[in-house]
């Protein structure tokens, strides 16, 4: 313990240094600070954790920080605050946090770190431990909305704000009324500065995906209609209406059919009706692409395919379509199967056939591979992307990735950073670093493959400095010569998260690599970022 102690004084000694060097403080001062310091630090090492010991060491080094400022407005001094009030910080939050670790059952301590981040301006480390804040309170509905109210007041994240209370009602329906009132003044907020429609679209979405009923899925969905001279409004209410969220104000455009299911009848009225306000090709391909992607559970093929038809006579009979559109119903829709055969150089036939297939994740991985044998490599390189979007079953994509193996190296190059994170959300960390470790083995290496691995890293609760680093030394090792961003990245991933220490010689590393004519630039950058 004492030799862990030892080191944590050592590494304050730089800080210690220059409030000597600032004169913010003489040497008497400076060696009581460091021995109040070394008590501290012995009390948080013992075998058994007190909670008091935290508490003073925190509230220790707040008072020293709020002494800083003072002197420093007395004697007017702004210099070295990143060697000294940084580091505090910086110490303060691994403190809080390790505290947070030993009392997790402690409410208080959440909101005194909170208090802390925003004094500091840690917002990014305060949105972290929201989570686990969540995690292991969350079957108290004040968390909820405390989550809510600082992604509002202090990220201006209106969207994360009401997921937290949708999901706080979700977990805590006898909260309903408090938390409903919250979240309602949110999205009301929310209009007032924001422009557009995108932003109901997303209360709207959350309002469903937590099965919220009552008055403020009603007023969402009142103010969405009430903006119907956006054309992506009526997109959204047709895409809506297949998922059973009906508005009873598109009923007079909906032609009584027995012909389809009734959320189909809906959607193609809107859609017909969007096409006599809006008539535009873009709005018409989307309408035959929405039918393209109906699901089994809401209708049988014949079905979708008569579906698909109506859409397609529909933009023909207006001249709505596009090119590629005409020739898919024209070759795909009267001739099926033969369309490929007749027209196989043409990427709009394989690309509808491969949705068309979407069902059958056999059946398209069959289309791909009939597709590559006869388009040209840039074609290939679309669908082999479409087939990655598409792709839901683990076993499927594991089949795809071994497809990929043996393909044009221009191929492989072109969906490596999508392969990646594919592989990240399908299996998760581990598998996304040993496809890693393969790709960089696979010259020449992409800068996006090494940029996707460092955020799938930094999404992780627990940071692995050591991988992130490694990523980081793989995209200098290759692209250190002429890429600026990459060393400013890893210099402020040091100083933010990982060593501050290590930062200097990086900074020494930059220069002695970039190409000259870049060095002024990554030295302007650098010196912003420290005025800032």
């Amino acid at each position: 313990m004492a030799e862990q102690v030892n080191q944590r004084i050592e590494d304050m000694i730089n800080e210690l240094e220059q409030m000597r060097r600032t004169t913010l403080y003489n040497d008497e001062e400076i060696k009581e600070i460091s021995r109040k310091r070394k008590e501290f630090e012995y009390h948080i090492q013992r075998h058994v954790k007190q909670k008091e010991d935290y508490v003073q060491y925190i509230a220790y080094e707040l008072s020293l920080l709020e002494d800083i400022s003072s002197r420093r407005k007395m004697a007017n001094l702004t210099e070295k605050k990143k060697d000294i009030e940084y580091a505090i910080a910086h110490r303060l939050n691994k403190v809080f946090k390790q505290f947070i670790y030993r009392f997790q059952n402690e409410v208080e301590i959440y909101f005194e770190y909170l208090k802390f981040c925003k004094s500091v301006g840690f917002k990014t480390a305060a949105s972290g431990i929201i989570g686990q804040m969540l995690q292991m309170h969350g079957d108290k509905p004040k968390m909820w909305q405390l989550a809510s109210k600082w992604e509002t007041e202090e990220h201006d994240n209106l969207e994360v704000a009401r997921g937290f209370l949708l999901k706080g009602l979700q977990r805590h329906p006898d909260a309903e009324e408090k938390l409903l009132k919250r979240a309602d003044v949110v999205w009301r907020n929310g209009l007032k500065n924001v422009n557009g429609v995108s932003l109901l679209f997303n209360c709207l979405d959350l309002v469903l995906k937590y099965e919220v009923e009552g008055d403020m899925r009603n007023s969402i969905k009142k103010e969405i209609w009430a903006r119907k001279d956006h054309k992506d409004v009526w997109t959204y209410i047709a895409e809506k209406e297949l998922e059973g969220c009906h508005w009873e104000v598109i009923e007079e455009f909906v032609e009584k059919s027995t012909k389809f299911p009734k959320v189909v009848n809906n959607c193609i009225g809107v859609y017909e009706e969007a096409l006599i306000q809006f008539p535009d090709e873009k709005l018409c391909t989307k309408y035959i692409h929405t039918l393209l992607k109906l699901d089994d559970s809401i209708c049988d093929d014949s079905q979708k395919i008569s579906a698909v038809k109506q859409a397609w006579w529909s933009g023909y009979g207006s001249d709505l379509l596009t090119n590629e559109m005409f020739a898919f119903g024209i070759e795909m829709l009267k001739m099926e199967d033969e369309a490929s055969n007749k027209n196989s150089k043409l990427r709009c036939v394989w690309e509808e056939k491969l949705l068309l297939s979407k069902p059958n994740e056999n059946k398209m991985m069959a289309v791909l591979q009939d597709a590559i044998k006869v388009l040209k490599a840039e074609d290939s390189i679309y669908l082999y992307n479409l087939m990655i979007d598409n792709v839901e079953s683990n076993v499927t994509f594991k089949k795809l990735l071994k497809k990929f193996q043996s393909c044009e190296n221009n191929i492989l190059l072109a969906v490596k950073p999508k392969l990646l994170q594919k592989m990240y959300d399908h299996n998760g960390l581990k598998a996304a670093r040993d496809l890693y470790e393969e790709l960089i083995r696979m010259p020449p290496i992409q800068l996006e493959v090494d940029t996707v691995m460092i955020n799938i890293e930094k999404l992780q609760e627990k940071l692995n400095a050591k991988q992130i680093r490694r990523c980081y030394e793989c995209a200098i090792q290759h692209h250190g010569t002429n890429v600026v961003d990459i060393w400013n990245d890893y210099i402020e991933f040091e100083i933010v998260t990982g060593d501050p220490l290590l930062a200097p010689p990086l900074y020494r590393r930059a220069l002695g690599m970039l190409k000259k004519e870049l060095v002024d630039a990554f030295v302007i950058k650098q010196c912003m970022h420290r005025a800032n």
